[in-house]
């Protein structure tokens, strides 16, 4: 049979680079976010699909000398066919994966603020915001207390240790000079006294402590 001439191929190829060319302008434009080109980017592909079945069919019946050449220059334009159709389908991952992030985003927030919206929420972060300089500042205001109570009951049983060893020595001396038992008495007692002061000390420093924490916080 009679072979198929070059000039069908020679035409049909250029117009296949150049509908390649566009293709590729479209889907760049769509991947800088330009949805509206779809449109052309989907009539463009089934064009080019069309000719390279026929290009396909074309270059199968070419003589033996020509089919090297014209296979070559139709496997480079199905390569970058294919090479436009897998960036095409990345961009559209992208937009499908923006709008969905966009849509769940609305979801969360559930509405737009309005003026008054925003006003309530200022004056909501202006509360928010002056009730933690009131924590912050009583929070120091206590440490301030708690480490004079702790310097107070640090004093108090330094004079019980104090008053112990008045107590010891007085008794030594009083075993030795003779002392009646009454003196004695006596003394043990201003100990007791004493002692009862020092747990009466703690008790007041430890409540007052405690009121000041449950009205300030």
């Amino acid at each position: 049979g009679r072979y198929i001439t070059m000039s069908e191929i020679e035409r049909l190829m250029p117009v296949s680079y150049r509908r390649l060319l566009e293709l590729q302008q479209l889907v760049e434009a769509y991947g800088k976010g330009d949805a509206t080109v779809m449109g052309q980017i989907i009539g463009l592909q089934e064009q080019l699909s069309g000719d390279c079945e026929r290009l396909d069919i074309l270059v199968r019946k070419e003589p033996a000398h020509r089919r090297h050449n014209s296979k070559y220059r139709y496997d480079q334009l199905m390569h970058e066919s294919r090479a436009l159709n897998t960036a095409l389908q990345k961009y559209r991952n992208q937009h499908s994966a923006q709008e969905r992030e966009m849509s769940e985003r609305e979801e969360l927030l559930g509405k737009q603020f309005t003026a008054n919206d925003n006003s309530d929420t200022i004056l909501a972060l202006d509360a928010a915001l002056s009730f933690n300089d009131k924590v912050s500042h009583s929070n120091r205001g206590m440490d301030r207390m708690l480490d004079t109570g702790a310097q107070a009951l640090k004093q108090l049983r330094d004079q019980r240790s104090n008053l112990k060893a008045i107590k010891n020595r007085m008794a030594g001396i009083a075993n030795s000079l003779g002392l009646s038992t009454t003196v004695m008495k006596l003394v043990e007692r201003r100990s007791a006294h004493d002692q009862y002061l020092f747990y009466i000390g703690c008790f007041v420093t430890l409540t007052i402590m405690f009121l000041l924490l449950y009205y300030v916080l």
